[in-house]
């Protein structure tokens, strides 16, 4: 039996199990390409996890170590929202989806609506042409790299402009440039 991608935490009396946040794919029909697109999704500790505070972080539960070696807290509000990620990636294979290019044109931002102060869950992502040993199974690798709800009395991130996800895959894979208008 292969092992699940996020094994499951204890976290205090609880364990948490995260088959929702398992990778998978989805095809992208995609005009700019001339193709379906075949998008690998995956998701990082970051959508349940937070910031690591040593004076705050409770005794009793695990340090989680993020893919670059930084040590994070698991937040149950985080892992709580996750459960829509799977969801609200797929609803952005849609022509009238668009995703917001944050200050840093590294990464995307996709925000969605929910019942919780601030109104809404944002969720960053950085989109890649496939690497060249996994072309034959995928076309494009899409990482979730945190997703959160808006705090209010936080500064808002640095947006640069908007494109459709759709048009953003095919420019993606054709290696033309993404780079939004401010």
């Amino acid at each position: 039996m292969p092992q699940p991608y996020h094994p499951p935490l204890k976290a205090g009396k609880h364990t948490f199990a995260f088959p929702h946040l398992e990778p998978f794919g989805m095809n992208v029909e995609s005009l700019k390409a001339g193709r379906t697109l075949r998008v690998h999704v995956r998701f990082t500790t970051h959508c349940f996890t937070r910031k690591y505070d040593a004076a705050t972080h409770p005794t009793e539960e695990p340090i989680i170590h993020d893919a670059g070696g930084r040590p994070r807290s698991f937040c149950r509000v985080r892992y709580g929202l996750s459960s829509r990620l799977p969801a609200a990636i797929q609803a952005l294979n849609h022509p009238k989806a668009a995703v917001s290019q944050t200050a840093q044109e590294r990464n995307w931002l996709h925000s969605v609506t929910i019942d919780a102060p601030g109104g809404l869950y944002r969720i960053f992502f950085e989109l890649r042409r496939a690497p060249v040993e996994v072309r034959h199974l995928q076309d494009l690798s899409l990482v979730v790299e945190s997703a959160y709800a808006w705090d209010p009395s936080n500064k808002p991130p640095g947006i640069r402009g908007s494109m459709g996800f759709v048009v953003l895959c095919g420019k993606t894979y054709k290696g033309e440039p993404v780079l939004t208008r401010r």
